[in-house]
C-alpha cells in the first residue's frame, strides 16, 4: 500500500519538480539568426560556477563574458552563442558560454 502511493505521488509530482534534482540544458543567448553564418565548429567556452548555500550566501567565480571568451581565443569575428546551464539540487551550478565564430586572421 505505502509502495503505491510513494508510485502515485511521484507519477503525480514529476511534472511539477522537474529541474529540482539535476538540470543540464543547453539554449541559444542569440536569438536573431537572419543570415548568421554556421560556425565551421570552433567553440570558445567560459564558464561559471555558483555555490548556493540558502538564499544568503552565493558564491560566484570565473568570467562568462562573449567578448572576453572571443578576445582570449582570438575570434575576429562572432556568429552566435550558447548559454548551457548544470544544476544540481539548486546547491551547485554552473553557466558555461559557448560562442561560435571564426578565427582572427594572422596579419603579415
Amino acid at each position: 500500500m505505502v509502495r503505491t502511493a510513494v508510485v502515485a505521488a511521484a507519477l503525480l509530482l514529476c511534472g511539477c519538480l522537474r529541474g529540482a534534482v539535476y538540470t543540464h540544458v543547453t539554449r541559444p543567448l542569440t536569438t536573431n539568426f537572419d543570415r548568421t553564418p554556421v560556425a565551421d565548429g570552433f567553440v570558445a567556452k567560459g564558464d561559471v560556477k555558483e555555490l548556493r548555500y540558502n538564499s544568503y550566501l552565493r558564491v560566484i567565480w570565473d568570467v562568462n563574458s562573449i567578448g572576453a571568451l572571443a578576445k582570449q581565443e582570438g575570434l575576429g569575428e562572432l556568429y552566435y552563442a550558447d548559454l548551457e546551464t548544470f544544476s544540481v539540487l539548486g546547491i551547485w551550478t554552473q553557466y558555461r558560454v559557448h560562442v561560435y565564430g571564426r578565427k582572427r586572421e594572422a596579419s603579415p
